[in-house]
């Protein structure tokens, strides 16, 4: 009988976000990692909130139960305000809890009853998380970070911490997804860390969906962080052309209503599949103003064959893997009051849109090499490269 490669372990994954619906780029990106892991025979468990402020999920538990029940997930609750339901093979202890404290308590009483073989930590926006799985079972923590503006450390973090950061320096090991992570956390933390890329883009095949002559300019989650005027000042430059906003997380009612009010810009409602939305789209726009870690939905589209035109911050270079239209900005900046946005110039993006739009030979030349080295970059993405991680970490090679 061959050998397993890897050995069977327990999974811990611990998010301060809800688990379903997942539109945002991280919390996708972990669902996926442990369905996979799953898949492979490990036992996933994720720890994460039931309710959220935003409006890509549930506010209550009402609608939390709707949210479930719509999925085919069964709800247990295991003690006052905690649920369990199991999804794709993952099991999931959703917490109402909104006292810190409380939810500190319960994560270390939960991770010392499971005792896992590694718990994975994401972006610790609360400062629970972390501070938790160290008290908890301190030499089997991997941080595993996405959002770079949530770490405690250097110029672009908005909550700088000493304290937090030689909480940070205690993981074991720490994952980020792009080399403009790894080297931000080597400039300021003066840490070391794996990169990892997140199957986060599910196994294929991916249809060709690029369409010159029809389909909306689209962009996902409109709002200041992700350079909602720009996407705004384009549509009222191109009165002729079809525009989408797909809003998630960051857009309020205002920002909604504000886009309807432009008679070229539709409102799709988000969609667990991104294909529902990639396949109405004919290019799509990610005008970021903050520092992007990666931005999953740029391969995504890419896979598809779908133009992308992104901003040149973070790390939305990389994300495009080498493909032109990467495009210029004055980008945001966090102050005491909120996010600032500067006034943005809009001539570099009308240019490389135009040339989109009305040049077939550029848009298919943009599409095929698009679709052509998203292709060769997700071939090398799974997660057998966590497994291998866990395994050298447990001394097992």
């Amino acid at each position: 009988m061959q050998q397993r490669l890897h050995k069977l372990m327990k999974i811990a994954l611990i998010q301060d976000e809800i688990y379903l619906p997942s539109f945002g780029g991280g919390t996708k990106a972990n669902r996926y990692l442990l369905e996979d892991l799953a898949r492979s025979g490990h036992e996933c468990v994720a720890f994460t909130r039931a309710l959220t402020r935003s409006s890509e999920g549930p506010g209550d538990l009402q609608q939390f139960s709707v949210e479930m029940e719509s999925r085919g997930a069964s709800i247990q609750e295991v003690e006052p305000n905690v649920f369990s339901y199991e999804y794709e093979g993952v099991l999931v202890e959703a917490s109402a809890l909104e006292d810190p404290d409380e939810q500190h308590d319960y994560l270390v009483r939960r991770i010392r009853a499971m005792n896992p073989d590694w718990v994975f930590v994401t972006d610790d926006k609360r400062r629970i998380m972390l501070r938790a799985a160290m008290n908890a079972s301190p030499s089997r923590v991997i941080l595993l970070l996405q959002t770079i503006v949530q770490l405690p450390f250097g110029p672009l973090s908005v909550d700088k911490s000493p304290e937090y950061t030689e909480l940070v320096r205690g993981a074991r090991a720490v994952v980020v997804i792009s080399h403009f992570m790894k080297q931000y956390i080597r400039d300021y933390g003066e840490l070391e860390s794996c990169l990892i890329p997140i199957p986060v883009y599910g196994s294929g095949p991916f249809p060709d969906l690029a369409r010159f002559d029809r389909g909306f300019v689209t962009m996902i989650n409109p709002c200041e962080l992700k350079g909602v005027s720009i996407f705004s000042g384009l549509a009222g430059e191109f009165p002729d052309v079809e525009f989408a906003a797909v809003p998630t997380w960051g857009a309020n009612q205002e920002l909604i209503d504000r886009l309807r009010e432009q008679p070229n810009i539709s409102i799709l409602k988000p969609a667990n599949d991104i294909e529902e939305i990639l396949g109405q789209t004919r290019i799509l726009l990610v005008p970021s103003l903050w520092p992007e870690t990666f931005g999953y939905v740029v391969p995504e589209a890419m896979l598809r064959g779908i133009p992308v035109l992104a901003s040149d911050v973070g790390g939305l270079p990389e994300a495009k893997l080498g493909v032109d239209f990467i495009l210029p900005v004055q980008p945001g900046e966090f102050r005491e009051e909120g996010f600032y946005t500067p006034p943005q110039e809009l001539s570099p993006w009308k240019q490389a849109l135009g040339s989109l739009l009305f040049d077939e030979e550029a848009y298919r030349e943009c599409s095929q090499q698009s679709r052509q080295v998203a292709h060769e970059f997700v071939a090398d993405v799974s997660a057998t490269r966590f497994e291998e991680l866990m395994d050298q970490l447990s001394g097992r090679r």
